[in-house]
């Protein structure tokens, strides 16, 4: 074969190449909208960032299961990094390691009750790679006991694709991730709704006391693997054979929205609020003839006010995401999570 031919094929296949390894990269990094809320740095997403004033205190007890480096390895040692001060506190990077498949068990001082909104959120220390975007996450499993001995798990999803490893240094689609911890980078806490969970049985929603975090062994090897409330392998970063390996948590925030409002009554039955999730127009349902509307987001702030006493709110022009309606009238306050789509 003449030697510009051989060049002229050469240059073909690295051309190939180069379209096969960006494609590679685009998917890694995550730059795909999956069906979930997205990253931390995107519009409509339910990260709560440390600093947000919807965070009410943040845990200050625990009890530690690690787990070892490398699970595979039988004779692995555990994951070492951290002790029980490193959970407590807002995230400051100080953080405690579970080792494949650890857990650590948080015993709330005071128990938490179901609101209507997230009830607490939890951190860990997920980077972004400022070169590409991608998200390198490390999951684990949430469950909650209103006893300290049974424990329920969040209702959780992974889309993430099995056929090939994620290997130690991968990236992650937070928008693939439904309702387990490390969906979000450092400083934006992953919140969980006791919503999710007001129809187990064996569990009250109104007195929770412990808060159990589980690493999820991220290999698609069915030997080792974790499995999502659909019996899906879990696909994360493996293996983490190393002193901080598994998942990394910084701290646990219990949230409550009305810290970001003042307002502490009750929701009321006789208020509703509909559709929810909402595109354009938002409905409500009062008997109350004065009233005023505040749309806010997640850090607090209000993004809509109408104290014009319309029944209909106009939400078109704002973002996808989450957002708390609070509406006051002359003998009445409510407080509700509405979706915008």
């Amino acid at each position: 074969m003449p030697h510009s031919v051989k060049s002229g094929v050469l240059i073909f296949f690295m051309k190939k190449l180069l379209v096969l390894s960006v494609l590679i990269v685009l998917a890694l990094c995550g730059f795909s909208q999956g069906p979930f809320s997205p990253p931390a740095d995107s519009v409509g997403t339910t990260a709560i960032y440390k600093d947000s004033s919807i965070v009410a205190a943040w845990v200050q007890s625990c009890v530690i299961n690690r787990g070892p480096q490398h699970v595979p390895n039988s004779s692995s040692p555990l994951a070492t990094v951290g002790n029980e001060q490193s959970v407590y506190g807002a995230p400051d990077g100080d953080v405690l390691s579970l080792g494949d498949g650890g857990s650590v068990i948080i015993e709330l001082i005071e128990p938490l009750a179901n609101h209507p909104s997230y009830d607490f959120a939890v951190f860990e220390n997920g980077l972004v790679d400022q070169g590409t975007g991608g998200h390198f996450l490390e999951l684990a499993f949430v469950e909650v006991s209103s006893d300290g001995v049974n424990f329920y798990r969040f209702p959780n999803e992974s889309l993430t694709p099995t056929d090939v490893q994620t290997n130690p240094f991968g990236y992650t689609n937070a928008s693939e991730i439904h309702n387990l911890a490390g969906k979000y980078s450092v400083g934006y806490g992953t919140p969980f709704d006791l919503d999710d969970m007001d129809t187990v049985v064996g569990l009250d929603v109104l007195n929770i006391t412990h808060i159990k975090i589980i690493d999820v062994v991220g290999s698609i090897d069915p030997t080792y693997a974790s499995y999502d409330s659909y019996g899906r392998m879990v696909n994360d970063p493996f293996p983490t054979s190393f002193t901080s390996g598994g998942f990394d948590l910084d701290a646990v925030a219990i949230v409550d929205s009305s810290f970001i409002t003042g307002l502490y009554a009750p929701m009321l039955s006789d208020i509703i609020v509909y559709p929810n999730p909402v595109q354009n127009v938002l409905n409500i349902d009062i008997n109350d003839p004065n009233f005023q509307v505040t749309v806010l987001d997640l850090q607090g702030r209000a993004v809509l006010f109408d104290n014009s006493n319309l029944k209909q709110i106009r939400m078109e022009s704002l973002p996808d995401g989450i957002y708390f309606v609070k509406i006051v009238g002359e003998n009445q306050s409510f407080l509700k999570k509405v979706i915008k789509l």
